[in-house]
């Protein structure tokens, strides 16, 4: 080994181990959790962008504003968040029998007032044979897709209101639609309710 290279690894193992040497490594440290803290922020806001190209407002043929995909999308995919208000279930469960359509289950005790002025993803319209759910993902609700999605469909799910709720009739237009966005296992109630009054 050459003389001149031993000492400038002799003299780097010195500053390491000296004082100054010790504060310049922590600063080093520091810098590079700033900047992978940064890293991740960016990706996190990348991957934000991305998903919003999954959707867009438009006018919809089945009721006002609904959502649709602007890109081919694969089954299980997160497409938007759910955003609102967390509130008892009491009190969504008035706001259901209000005529509201935008109550969404949170949890076992709470449901979420997830109105279009929250997030646009309170957009989505009913379908009795929806291509979405809302499922439960890293501490929130999202809308994800149950099967794969065309571009330029629009996306649905099952509002799924129970009996007792103040529901509208469905205008999916699928050949198989329910003709009420009523859930289906209340439907046999509907019918007996029904041949008492007629």
């Amino acid at each position: 080994m050459k003389p001149a290279t031993l000492l400038k690894r002799t003299s780097t193992r010195a500053f390491s181990e000296s004082r100054d040497g010790k504060i310049y490594q922590n600063l080093r440290l520091r810098m590079t959790k700033q900047q992978d803290a940064i890293n991740k922020r960016m990706t996190e806001k990348i991957k934000l962008q991305r998903r919003k190209q999954l959707w867009q407002k438009r006018r919809s043929p089945i009721k006002g504003i609904g959502l649709f995909a602007t890109l081919p999308i694969r089954a299980g995919t997160p497409i938007i968040e759910f955003k609102g208000r967390v509130i008892p279930w009491e009190e969504g469960a008035i706001m259901l029998l209000r005529g509201a359509n935008h109550v969404i289950k949170f949890d076992a005790n709470h449901d979420m007032d997830a109105r279009p002025q929250w997030s646009p993803a309170g957009y989505v319209n009913h379908g009795c044979h929806p291509n979405c759910a809302i499922k439960k993902k890293r501490g929130g609700l999202w809308l994800t897709s149950i099967r794969p999605i065309e571009q330029d469909e629009e996306l649905l799910i099952d509002y799924d209101f129970e009996l007792g709720e103040e529901f509208e009739p469905c205008r999916c237009g699928h050949p198989r639609c329910r003709g009420l966005m009523l859930r289906r296992k209340d439907w046999p109630k509907l019918r007996k309710l029904m041949s008492k009054v007629l």
